[in-house]
């Protein structure tokens, strides 16, 4: 998809699903953007997660290893030969991993199934941000949307978002996921509070001109239509689905319907 292009209304979090081609056994995926990554340099071997409780309260979990670039190119094929599009979330230790993997991908025989690429900025200053996107806008095609994806809890989320844009970002994803320690994460619906503080802290930065705005996607704490509402209020344009497809992966069909329902009030334009 193109820079400027309207949003899709729901996303799949990069890492959310081992491997995204068993969704099909739930639902159709044509109107969905299939998530291939994160693509890293060197993959790592997965760690285990530990569930705490059976309540809604989130779940400590180690991060995604990621895949390296001959996985994803196959996934990238599978994905074109079924008619699928794909988004592909890259991350690296340098500026130039990402911007190298994701022109690989979205350049290489298979690059007709990539709709938009990811770029994990989670943590990074507003400087670091500018860098990296600017690596990436360089090595993949001008018009496909990028996005950025940032932390909620990041140390100034809206300098961090400027830095992004003026780099070549198209969106900004705003994660709502808390760090615990070294390759470690608490998602879940708890985390809703954290990823709509962000969400609102970007809608009211754009108020105030502070950063120059691009479309805004929900990752964190959305688990069915309410909590998918509730973060389209803050100012978000669309949102993304983590953890909540561990438990039930027809949730992502379920909010899309809830979105999309043409007879239910559209929050990106009540609010």
């Amino acid at each position: 998809m193109l820079r400027g292009e309207p949003l899709p209304s729901v996303w799949i979090a990069p890492g959310a699903v081992d491997d995204p081609r068993g969704l099909l056994r739930f639902g159709r995926l044509e109107e969905i953007l299939v998530p291939v990554g994160p693509v890293v340099a060197a993959p790592g071997a997965p760690g285990a997660a530990l569930i705490h409780g059976t309540g809604p309260g989130g779940l400590d979990h180690a991060g995604s290893p990621g895949i390296g670039l001959v996985e994803a190119v196959g996934r990238l094929r599978w994905c074109a030969t079924r008619g699928l599009r794909c988004v592909v979330a890259v991350r690296g230790g340098s500026p130039g991993e990402p911007a190298t993997l994701a022109g690989r991908l979205s350049r290489g025989l298979e690059g007709d199934a990539v709709a938009a690429v990811e770029v994990d900025l989670r943590g990074t200053d507003d400087q670091h941000c500018l860098k990296v996107m600017a690596r990436v806008r360089e090595e993949t095609p001008r018009d496909l949307l990028i996005l950025a994806r940032l932390s909620a809890l990041q140390p100034d989320l809206v300098a961090s978002a400027r830095g992004a844009v003026a780099g070549g970002a198209g969106a900004v994803v705003v994660c709502g996921s808390v760090p615990l320690g070294a390759g470690r994460w608490w998602s879940g619906p708890s985390t809703a509070a954290v990823c709509r503080a962000g969400v609102r802290a970007l809608a009211e930065a754009a108020v105030d001109g502070r950063w120059p705005p691009v479309p805004v996607v929900a990752a964190g704490g959305v688990h069915d239509g309410d909590s998918a509402r509730a973060a389209l209020r803050e100012g978000a344009r669309a949102v993304q689905l983590g953890s909540a497809l561990w438990a039930d992966p027809t949730r992502l069909w379920a909010v899309r319907e809830a979105l999309d329902d043409p007879g239910s009030p559209d929050p990106r334009r009540t609010a």
